[in-house]
Formats: C-alpha cells, sequence, structure tokens
C-alpha cells in the first residue's frame, strides 16, 4: 500500500470515529430519548379527543399545542413531583380521538417495574411543585375567554407500551349573556358592564387535584362589552362568552351597569344543576323592565342537557 492510499484510508476512519463522537451529543431537551440497544419498541404512543367541543373557545377542527408531562414511579404517580420529562403535542379538537406526536419523543423506562404516569394540559405556561401557572404563555389571554383543558390520567410501561388515548376535557363552566327590555325601559339606555361576583378568571391549575387556581375575590367582568349595545325589546347577546370555575352550588350574583343605572348582586338561579358544571355553558337571559332585572337561565350549546330559570328584583 503507496502513503497516498494509507493516508486516504487513516482520513476516512478518522471521519467515521468523527461522526460516532458528533451522533453521541446532544442538547439536554432538544432530542428524544435514545431507543434502547435491543431495538425492543419502549415508545411512548398517544392519541388524543376533546369532549363536548360544540361553542367552546377551542372548538371542533381548532388546532392547539397542549403540554404533556411523564412521571415515572414504581408505585403511584406523585404530581407534586417534578415530572421526570416534559414534551408538547399538536391536537386537533375532535371527539374521536387521533393519533398525537410527542415534541420531543418520549420512551418508557427500561426499567420494567416502573410506570410513567402522564397528565396534559392547555395552555402550556410552566410548571413547578405540582402547580401550572398559565402566566407568560402567549396563548394565553388572562381575561375569561380563555379554554382550560387538561386530560385524565394515563400510565403504561415498557412491558405495557400499548396505545394510551388522552381524553381531554374543559375544566371552566361557560356563560353566555342576552339583554332585553320591555317598552316601557325605553331605548336609549346601554350595557356598560356584567360582573360575575365570587369568582375569578383561572391562572394555572393543580395538578395533584386536577383543579383550577384562581383569585375568587376578583370577580370576572364579561369581555367585549363596549358600552354601545342598547337594550330594546329585541333580544340581543351581549359581550362575549366568559369561562370560569365552576360555583359549588345553583346560584351566583352578578352586578350589571348600564348608561342609566346599576344593578348590584342580581341573583341568577340554575334550576336543574346542584352547581354550576365544568364543560357546561349556560346562556344567561337579563329581561329589563322599569328599575327591575329579571334572570333566565338555560344551558346553551357546550353541552346538550337541562334547563335553568330564576327570577330577582334589585334593590
Amino acid at each position: 500500500m503507496n502513503k497516498r492510499n494509507m493516508l486516504l484510508n487513516l482520513t476516512t476512519l478518522w471521519l467515521v470515529f468523527a461522526a460516532g463522537l458528533s451522533s453521541g451529543c446532544s442538547k439536554v431537551g432538544e432530542t428524544e430519548e435514545p431507543q434502547p440497544a435491543s431495538g425492543a419498541d419502549r415508545s411512548i404512543r398517544l392519541s388524543a379527543g376533546l369532549q363536548a367541543v360544540t361553542k367552546a373557545a377551542v372548538g371542533s377542527g381548532a388546532a392547539f399545542t397542549a403540554s404533556v408531562g411523564g412521571w415515572e414511579s414504581v408505585s403511584e404517580a406523585d404530581y407534586g413531583k417534578a415530572a421526570s420529562w416534559l414534551s408538547t403535542a399538536s391536537v386537533t379538537a375532535s371527539e374521536s380521538a387521533s393519533a398525537i406526536a410527542l415534541t420531543p419523543k418520549r420512551y418508557y423506562s427500561q426499567n420494567g417495574a416502573e410506570r410513567t404516569y402522564i397528565k396534559a394540559w392547555y395552555p402550556q405556561g410552566t410548571v413547578e411543585g405540582g402547580l401550572v401557572s398559565f402566566a407568560g404563555d402567549e396563548t394565553y389571554k388572562g381575561d375569561g375567554t380563555d379554554d382550560i383543558l387538561l386530560s385524565g390520567e394515563v400510565s403504561g410501561s415498557a412491558l405495557d407500551a400499548a396505545a394510551r388515548t388522552l381524553a381531554f376535557r374543559h375544566l371552566t363552566t361557560q356563560f353566555r349573556f342576552t339583554v332585553q327590555g320591555d317598552a316601557l325601559f325605553g331605548t336609549t339606555t346601554t350595557v356598560r358592564s356584567i360582573t360575575l361576583k365570587g369568582t375569578g378568571v383561572p391562572a394555572g391549575l393543580d395538578l395533584r387535584s386536577d383543579a383550577l387556581t384562581y383569585d375568587a375575590s376578583s370577580g370576572v367582568t364579561v369581555p367585549g362589552i363596549g358600552g354601545t349595545q342598547t337594550i330594546t325589546e329585541q333580544v340581543a347577546t351581549v359581550g362575549e362568552a366568559v369561562m370560569v370555575p365552576p360555583y359549588a352550588g345553583n346560584t351566583f350574583r352578578i352586578d350589571v351597569q348600564t348608561s342609566e343605572v346599576t344593578y348590584r348582586d342580581v341573583l341568577v338561579t340554575v334550576r336543574d344543576d346542584a352547581s354550576t358544571l365544568p364543560g357546561k355553558a349556560y346562556t344567561i337571559a337579563l329581561t329589563f323592565a322599569g328599575y327591575e332585572v329579571t334572570t333566565h337561565a338555560s344551558v346553551a350549546e357546550w353541552d346538550y342537557t337541562g334547563t335553568g330559570s330564576g327570577d330577582v328584583t334589585t334593590d
């Protein structure tokens, strides 16, 4: 072998060796976990669906990117601890589950005694000590129009790696408001604001209890009321749908400010339910007659069952 060929062979060996070194290096969190040398398929395979999507902020056919977390344990999951891994998944809202891909891709632990417990949520936010904070998430508005989604827990292992389905559900109750006045009320009064009392804008969720976190003392003002909606004899929708944590009972109070007078602590009663329910939408009809306002609650299309009504006279 001449010197030229020897140099070429040495160069080739060095390039192969360097490529091997390069393929074994990656930044933490940027690439998937390595597949075991045995070739056994430990990949985590998931599909996802979303219940009752009609009239939701995340409606049927809408795409959203959820955060997906895995907690590895030989017993049950402790969601108060840091997740073993976090990924994201693009989901298209549909009541029929379809396959989703984790980014980065994840694998079950090679320890056959260990299971991976998985939950997913939207908006993604940040996670610490089992608490998800939505603040800073670019998809989170924080004005009562956020549709908060959480999946039920699924689990699997290297010995039980069948595909699992993440069933997302809505954590909030949705309210829509309509207004109508009688002939004596006139046609010049406008709605300036409607405020739901005893509740707050969802700010995050607790993965340990699957409960929303919020400030109940702040109240929530219905978004999208610009003060231009005139109260007439025709029923008119006012503002946008607002989504808040469910009330513990079937009654709650609202303040309604018009250009003429403010109606304080108006009682709304949902008669068919012991409490307002997550994943259920209610339309609250406000009927004005002179200096009185009557409320009527009915179930909108987010959920298809039940009705409710109530009558009040303000002070």
